[in-house]
Order: structure tokens, then C-alpha cells, then sequence
């Protein structure tokens, strides 16, 4: 379904000429940052501790929500957890490397008829910066921890994966996690250790180390001069233009282009096609991919996005454009466990027991883009069996120190009883009457129940190899279902960078003078594929580059363009 992307024709809007009689300000700095989320916070908090002048703009008024889930290496909260927490580096590096040729060729798992992307796959992916991410996110998650260690926040490891594996998976305890104070952090701290308000300590970081934060000012295009980014043109909430020079380098931590919803259909089809919910960071419209392109840049060729299984429509309700927005209280958290899932002939279609991109992805060979998730009374005992990691999580971790992850049974049960309130989720004592509320075939969804439950008595799925202890029975009434697809959150495709996260034109050569972290560049992931169970890569790998992207452009680590 996919087909190679033209660069040129989706992103052909013309850079913009700005005349310097419209430029009403000149600002010098040695590092810019444009963009304050949490790859261009982290490298304002490592340039500024290296004494650089450091000065982040950003397009909205307040910096973007810091994700908790922040996966690492060999970081001292790992090792102080012991055995549990440790990983074997080479083997994860394998793992994400292989990632999409596994979730493709593995046929078994997709269930028959499945026909997947022509670019899955084939390792489209640089092996060096996921290298990077391995050797380094350890060594960047302890400078961070050590820095916000004045507000009482603690680093933790997340180790709990139950058996290490979901399904025939494997799950990584790649989690690395900064608990902010309850008295600190105010109500949401409370709820779930801070996790919502760990903005305002990035912020409070980056301003007491002498960096400037200047918001309601958006990047327009780079400045170049011969082969060289010396700086940006960026306009104000006013509409005036500014001028910032940096003698040191720009990095940009952009973001992607999700919320451009019609550039999303446009370069990755296969996310617009599974997606019925979309939440993404405001003003992420592919500001950075364009103005590297108009400086030279190269971008990936195949596109990816993040799009996990909890995206939720009302009965009749489908996928693709246009996509409902909605936050994370609109999201179907409780989808991402691995009850039985039909498509919309009342039928089973993979593998329940999947990481979130396997089972939504074939999404795009079923009727309107979606399928139905059914659960029973017993669904608490069942969530327990099922044992999932991340932020799919609804048991309570037995990671020690305590990490406050997994939602539980009282505030998922709010959640379900919202969800039923808004319509979403159906009820009924029958399973006939269940497939009448779902909009589905009652008798082909009679006989599709009947057997998973004869295969969950008998301890084998014989149609998918769903692990045993996942095969539960659905035979205590009343019933539920939910119709759901993929909720899109950001696109990871972007412009390609070197091992020094230094952006690079089409011939592969660094442009001098700038740099690219988070889902503004590539290189990373490709073809739709995200490994839920490498927990917190994403965040990681965007962090982790940030602070290289500084130290590189700074002189602080070897220069490895240049030879010995």
C-alpha cells in the first residue's frame, strides 16, 4: 500500500523571503535550541551546565509535556536494582535493528491473509544512532537525574516485566523514570507521582543554569552562510521578525508533522488508514523537516509514525481522515490489553498477545479501518494474567524502589465507566446482544466466541499461537465491547542525521553548523513500526541525542568525522 515518498512534492512549499529591512531585532548566542519539549529541554540543560550561552525558542506558550517514559541503559538506577534492570546491550541493539523484519516475516503472528507493506522491514534503520542510544542514554538519564536532583526528585528503574516476554516478544526493562515529590509536584503528583509536572522543574532547571527560554516564537527558516547554519529567522507572537545568530550551532528539536493532518495522509497513508483518535503536541507541523530541506537536508525515505491500539470509535465508526482529536482521557488505555479482538465479520484476525504496532498495522486489510475488543465481568482476574508492561500497564509494578506505574483497578474502573457513559462502550447480558450493540454478524461472532473459548478450556490457540496463559475464557456474563483503532501521536520520520546527530544534505555530508533531535530526524524507526516493549526507546533516543548533539557541537566529546 505504501509507496516511496517524493521528498521534493510533499514538502515543495517554498522557503519564505524575508527581507532584512523586516528583520526588528538581532540576537547573538553561541547555542540555539529551537524547540522546548523534552529533547530541546535536555540539551538546554547540558549546554547551559557546560557554560554555554544557550538560548531555546518555542513556538507555543509553554513548553510541551515531558514524557515519562524514558528508556535507557546501564543507568545507575538500573544497576542499583540489580539483575533485573540489567540488559545486554548488544542484544537490544539487535532487537531494535531487526524490529519491523520480524514483525513482517512473521506471519504466524500477523494470522493469515495478512500482506504487508512492500518497504517493511529489511533494516531501513541506521544501526549506528541506535547504537548511540545503547551506549550513551545511561551515561545522559544520570547527568539528568543528577541535575533535578535538588527538587527531591529521585531516578528509578522500571524492571517489572513479568516473564520478559509478551507473547513470543520480548520486553526489555528499558524504563527509566523520575519521580517528582507529591508535596512538589501538587495534586497530579499525588495521583501518579508526578508524572504530569515534571515540565516545571525542566523549565526551572534550564533557567537557574543561566540558559533563556523565549516562547511565542516560532522558527521560520535557517540562516546559511556558504555551507555553513550561522543561525535562524523566527517570528514573534506579533507577527515581527527576528534575527538570532549562533556562533555554535542550531539544533532542532521541532517535533514532526502530525498536526498537519493532510501531510500525514499524504506521506504515511498507513497511519491515517488505522487511526480513528489523534493526539498530538500542538503547532508540530513539520516546521524543522522543511527548513532543513530548504538548507540542504535529506529525509528519510520511508515514513513512521507512532500510532498505539487505543484509539476508540463508537459502534459503525472507522478509521482514517478525518481523525477524532482527543487527549488522554479520550484515549482506550484498557485496549492495549490483550482480550479477544474481531474485525468487523464478527471474526478474529492475529494474535492478541502482540506489542501494539502488530496488532493495529493489519488494521489496514480490515473492514473501516477498525475492529472490536469484548471483555466479561471476570476482566480484573484476566487484566492480572496478562501481566503488560509501559504505560499499557494496569497492575501495579513490583519494581522496588516503587515506581508508581499501572493504573489499577479503581481508576481504570472510572475510566471504562466514562467510556460507557459517552457511548463507547457496550454492554449486554447476551453475546448476541453484544454482536446487535457492535454493529456485528451475531451468528459468525457467536461461533468466533464459542471457539476461542473451546481453545482457552483446551490451553491452545490453534488458529494464532496466542500464548496459553492469555487465553482466557469469555463465559461470565454480562459482556463488553469497545469499538477501537490506532491512536496517532507523533510521526518519526524526519531529516536524516549522522552518529553526531549532526543533519546531513543527500550526499550524506554534515551541514556544518546544525543538528536535529527528536522526531524532527530519522534514521531511527521505519515503515510504522515502534517497539512497544523496548519501553520508553522513543523519549530515550530523543533525549540521549539532544545531549550528544551539545556536547558534539561544543567540542566536549570527540569529533568523529575527524580522524585520530
Amino acid at each position: 500500500m505504501t509507496t516511496t515518498i517524493e521528498t521534493g512534492a510533499i514538502w515543495s512549499e517554498p522557503e519564505p523571503d524575508i527581507p532584512r529591512s523586516a528583520i526588528r531585532e538581532t540576537i547573538e548566542t553561541e547555542v540555539l535550541i529551537c524547540g522546548a519539549g523534552n529533547a530541546g529541554l535536555m540539551a538546554a540543560i547540558s549546554a547551559a551546565k557546560l557554560g554555554a550561552k544557550t538560548l531555546v525558542i518555542e513556538k507555543n506558550r509553554r513548553i510541551g509535556f515531558i514524557k515519562p517514559y524514558m528508556g535507557a541503559v546501564d543507568t545507575k538506577a538500573q544497576k542499583a536494582a540489580g539483575e533485573k534492570a540489567l540488559i545486554d546491550r548488544e542484544e537490544i541493539i539487535q532487537e531494535l535493528v531487526n524490529y519491523g523484519i520480524k514483525c513482517t516475516e512473521n506471519n504466524h503472528v500477523y494470522g493469515p491473509g495478512y500482506r504487508p507493506s512492500k518497504y517493511a522491514g529489511s533494516n531501513k534503520v541506521d544501526e549506528k544512532l541506535i547504537r548511540l542510544w545503547a551506549e550513551e542514554s545511561g551515561a545522559a538519564f544520570d547527568f539528568l537525574a543528577e541535575e533535578l536532583a535538588e527538587y527531591g526528585i529521585r531516578h528509578v528503574a522500571e524492571y517489572d516485566t513479568a516473564d520478559g516476554y509478551h507473547g513470543g516478544f520480548r520486553a526489555y526493562p528499558t524504563h527509566s523514570k523520575l519521580l517528582v515529590p507529591p508535596l512538589k509536584g501538587g495534586p497530579f503528583a499525588i495521583i501518579h507521582a508526578g508524572i504530569y509536572v515534571l515540565e516545571r522543574f525542566f523549565e526551572k532547571k534550564t533557567r537557574s543554569l543561566g540558559a533563556r527560554i523565549m516562547f511565542n516564537t516560532a522558527m521560520v527558516k535557517l540562516v546559511k552562510e556558504g555551507d555553513r547554519v550561522a543561525g535562524v529567522i523566527a517570528r514573534k507572537k506579533d507577527g515581527t521578525y527576528i534575527r538570532i545568530n549562533a556562533a555554535t550551532g542550531v539544533l532542532l528539536c521541532t517535533g514532526g508533522y502530525a498536526a498537519r493532518e493532510e501531510m500525514v495522509a499524504k506521506v504515511n497513508p498507513e497511519a491515517t488508514a488505522i487511526s480513528c483518535l489523534r493526539f498530538v503536541q500542538p503547532g508540530n507541523f513539520g516546521d524543522g523537516i522543511r527548513a532543513g530541506l530548504w538548507a540542504g537536508a535529506a529525509k528519510d525515505d520511508y515514513p513512521s509514525a507512532m500510532v498505539f491500539d487505543r484509539g476508540i470509535a463508537k459502534p459503525g465508526g472507522r478509521s482514517d481522515l478525518p481523525i477524532r482529536p482527543g487527549g488522554s482521557f479520550d484515549s482506550f488505555f484498557f485496549g492495549s490489553q490483550p482480550f479477544m479482538k474481531v474485525n468487523m465479520d464478527g471474526k478474529r484476525y492475529c494474535n492478541e498477545s502482540v506489542p501494539y504496532d502488530v496488532i493495529i498495522n493489519p488494521l489496514q486489510n480490515e473492514k473501516n479501518g477498525v475492529a472490536c475488543m469484548i471483555w466479561d465481568s471476570n476482566y480484573w482476574e484476566h487484566v492480572k494474567s496478562f501481566s503488560t508492561i509501559g504505560c499499557s500497564r494496569m497492575v501495579p509494578s513490583k519494581s522496588r524502589p516503587r515506581t508508581y506505574e499501572g493504573m489499577g483497578r479503581f481508576m481504570n474502573s472510572g475510566m471504562l465507566m466514562m467510556m460507557r457513559m459517552k457511548g463507547y462502550i457496550k454492554k449486554a447480558r447476551t453475546i448476541e446482544g453484544l454482536a446487535r450493540k457492535l454493529r456485528l454478524p451475531a451468528e459468525e461472532f457467536r461461533a468466533t466466541v464459542e471457539r476461542y473459548n473451546q481453545m482457552a478450556r483446551a490451553g491452545e490457540d490453534r488458529d494464532f499461537g496466542k500464548p496459553a496463559k492469555d487465553m482466557l475464557a469469555l463465559d461470565r456474563p454480562p459482556y463488553y465491547g469497545v469499538t477501537y483503532g490506532g491512536w496517532l501521536l507523533t510521526t518519526m520520520d524526519g531529516l536524516r542525521i549522522n552518529e553526531n546527530i549532526q543533519v546531513v544534505d543527500r550526499n550524506g555530508n554534515a551541514i556544518e553548523g546544525l543538528y536535529a533531535a527528536g522526531d524532527v530526524a530519522g534514521g531511527f524507526f521505519a515503515n510504522n513500526f515502534y517497539p512497544e516493549l523496548v519501553v520508553g526507546v522513543a523519549v530515550g533516543k530523543s533525549m540521549t541525542f539532544a545531549r550528544h548533539a551539545v556536547l558534539h557541537m561544543t567540542g566536549s566529546v570527540r569529533r568523529t568525522d575527524q580522524v585520530n
